[in-house]
């Protein structure tokens, strides 16, 4: 199990660098090409609609082919769309390699998402965190190769150095055996039995217990009826997410241009946002799961969407240079575990079609982000960049609501479980 821990966190590495890439390289494409951020976020809407096509068709393919093999294809064609980007083909082409590249990021992330999650029925949060982490450090490396190559023209070797990587994680899973667990990546048509982990399959250590756990904690009958009778709950996180989406991919994709255009920073300094903004994510991210353990789900959620609200806000208001990144660094230690807590607790309400409902959610992530970065923009083309930090923070109150309407649908019964278990985790 740990080998498995170990695999998803090496491709959420890749994850979170394929998610910046165009943020990441937009700043040297866009003279290149002669383009503006109309442009830009019309790549970066293909590039997550992409991804949103390969997070659907996922669980599709799950049912026919082995996810090792959905995995090594995937990893496969991500280097050769990377290697195509690299040494900058016509802008038609350009957009053909980033959607494809997109679309098999999509695949491979909703794989990974849904073997940790069918594997773990317990302390999911935890090591989902631990995925998240590796997610945020490719987020961060990537943009920070990607600066530091820039000035000596050499950018493209950040690509080429992703498409290596890539090359080494299809011969790490093409040949890899993960022992009592060799089950969770069979065709769906191959076998019936639940995907739960053995207790003989748990390691020694953190994620050891984290999985031993796991092995003796199944679904109770009356989270099995919360599921038939919450009609409304599955529609209500494929919103959420919608938002959460909006909100991350819009931070990630717009904090240097919403810097340089509010006047908090120049062309120089302005990179230097998303650097902060992700550092205080990873910090973020070790300490999440261990907070939703320990507080329950519910009210996890509640106090960081809460808190996102009150920071956008005063993001928007602000013009001060140093306030803004100490803002910054709350706005990325909030919303450092919000998308796991909230994927975990949907399992947690939800137990059955895991696969099926994480792939739909996750897109519903995708549109978010991909929509809002067309919005945004359009705008920072044609109004005050202030109009844009307010619809963050009407998001974040949207996302609120969403959370507070669909906290109604769940049972009094899951909170006292979460806060006995968060008291004896406290003992």
């Amino acid at each position: 199990m740990k080998r498995l821990i170990w695999m998803g966190s090496l491709f959420y590495l890749l994850m979170g660098a394929i998610k910046v890439t165009v943020a990441a390289i937009v700043t040297v494409l866009l003279p290149l090409y002669d383009r503006d951020y109309t442009d830009a976020g019309a790549l970066i809407f293909i590039e997550f609609g992409a991804s949103i096509i390969g997070m659907l068709i996922q669980p599709w393919l799950a049912n026919r082919i082995s996810k090792k093999t959905m995995l090594h294809i995937g990893a496969i064609g991500v280097a050769a769309c990377y290697i195509l980007i690299a040494f900058l083909p016509p802008w038609s082409i350009l957009i053909v390699g980033i959607a494809i590249a997109g679309f098999l990021g999509g695949i491979i992330e909703s794989v990974i998402a849904a073997v940790i999650l069918e594997g773990l029925q317990s302390n999911a949060a935890i090591a989902m965190s631990r995925l998240e982490i590796a997610f945020g450090v490719g987020s961060l490396l990537f943009p920070l190769a990607i600066g530091m190559l820039v000035r000596s023209g050499l950018w493209n070797y950040a690509l080429l150095g992703i498409a290596v990587y890539c090359i080494f994680l299809s011969l790490f899973v093409r040949f890899s055996r993960f022992e009592g667990v060799e089950s969770l990546f069979l065709p769906r048509h191959l076998t019936d039995l639940p995907h739960v982990v053995p207790a003989t399959a748990a390691s020694s250590g953190p994620v050891g217990a984290v999985v031993a756990a796991a092995a003796t904690n199944h679904p109770s009958a009356r989270l099995k009826r919360l599921w038939v009778g919450g009609s409304l709950l599955l529609p209500s996180f494929v919103f959420l997410f919608f938002l959460y989406g909006a909100t991350d991919i819009g931070l990630v994709n717009y904090l240097p241009s919403l810097m340089l255009e509010t006047g908090m920073a120049d062309a120089g300094t302005a990179p230097i946002s998303v650097t902060v903004f992700w550092a205080a994510m990873i910090v973020g991210r070790m300490f999440a799961g261990y907070e939703a353990e320990r507080i329950g789900y519910r009210r996890y959620l509640f106090i960081h969407w809460s808190s996102m609200i009150v920071l956008l806000s005063l993001f928007a208001l602000n013009r001060n240079p140093v306030l803004s990144y100490t803002l910054i660094v709350l706005l990325g230690l909030m919303l450092s575990g919000l998308y796991v807590v909230t994927l975990v607790y949907m399992k947690k309400l939800m137990p059955k079609n895991i696969a099926r409902n994480t792939s739909i959610v996750m897109a519903g992530c995708a549109i978010g982000g991909g929509l809002f970065s067309v919005v945004a923009g359009r705008m920072l083309d044609t109004v005050s960049p202030s109009y844009v930090q307010w619809m963050m923070a009407i998001v974040a109150l949207l996302s609120l609501i969403t959370y507070v309407l669909y906290a109604k649908e769940s049972n009094m019964q899951v909170e006292q479980n979460e806060f006995a278990h968060a008291e004896g985790s406290i003992k």
